[in-house]
């Protein structure tokens, strides 16, 4: 396992660059020392060609007129000041030259209020912010999690929205009246339902009566049967009953001869028998002739 794994080398991208001194003993920063104040931070390279160029001028002691048509001589890495706006921005770029026209960008640091910064590139500043978005999410949920209000079968999970412009005590009775509603819906699953008389406030429900006016019809149609069946059994009984013929023939006469006579006390005549009573509606029977 490489060593750098572990412990990467320091990038500076957390970190900022300022010297009080060098500012109180030079003046505020300008476009011609504000390359001398960069050259004393960590984001300075001394291998750069800047250096370079400072090293052999610096034996003769005459200053370099022009840095950057100097710098088109080598190949490598240089430092730039690309942005100048004295005394509070200035923007420094770390670059490599390929070719005296052709160079390519490294990194940019930005000056502001006397301290260096290191600019993120644009992989860090993405990563930052969704990192950031997540955290925010996460809590967002955590703290929703923790104060969800309870389940009820009827509404589901509902957020009891106030009204800021209500006065406090109205808002504090409304909250009340929900929660005893929540319990009573939670109630009513494990006891049966009470019939509530309607309250003047609440509005009544429409009631389906097509139900109850056709067995209130059923009933009157079945009432009129009834009665005109249990009146003609009434008649029937009121009717008088019919006295058996007897047929006496005697043997003296040859002929044949038919008296109608009422028996007396015969003790072996059949006697009539009385009608069976029916129920009503259930008609007249048939008597038996003997």
């Amino acid at each position: 396992m490489d060593i750098n794994d572990l412990h990467p080398p320091d990038d500076y991208s957390h970190r900022f660059f300022i010297w009080h001194e060098w500012i109180q003993a030079n003046g505020p920063l300008t476009a011609e020392n504000v390359f001398d104040y960069f050259a004393t931070s960590m984001f300075y390279d001394k291998q750069s060609n800047n250096q370079v160029l400072r090293m052999q001028t610096i034996h003769s002691g005459l200053p370099i007129e022009n840095e950057a048509e100097e710098l088109k001589r080598f190949t490598g890495v240089e430092f730039a000041v690309v942005h100048s706006q004295p005394p509070t921005m200035f923007i420094v770029q770390k670059r490599e030259r390929l070719s005296p026209d052709e160079v390519r960008p490294m990194a940019a640091y930005f000056i502001m209020n006397n301290r260096i910064y290191q600019s993120p590139d644009v992989y860090t500043i993405l990563s930052n912010r969704l990192l950031t978005s997540l955290h925010s999410l996460q809590t967002s949920l955590d703290i929703l999690r923790s104060h969800r209000p309870d389940y009820t079968p009827r509404t589901g999970f509902v957020w009891p929205i106030t009204d800021p412009s209500l006065p406090l005590e109205i808002t504090k009775k409304r909250t009340t009246e929900d929660d005893a509603m929540n319990v009573d819906e939670a109630s009513s699953i494990a006891a049966p339902k009470r019939k509530v008389p309607n309250s003047p406030e609440a509005p009544r429900r429409q009631q389906n009566n097509m139900l109850l006016l056709n067995a209130m019809r059923a009933t009157a149609a079945h009432s009129k049967m009834s009665l005109a069946s249990s009146a003609f059994a009434a008649s029937a009984e009121n009717l008088p009953a019919e006295t058996p013929v007897t047929h006496i023939r005697s043997s003296a006469t040859p002929g044949p001869s038919s008296q109608a006579a009422t028996p007396k006390n015969v003790p072996n005549a059949p006697t009539t028998q009385e009608p069976a009573k029916v129920p009503p509606g259930g008609g007249k029977k048939k008597r038996k002739r003997i």
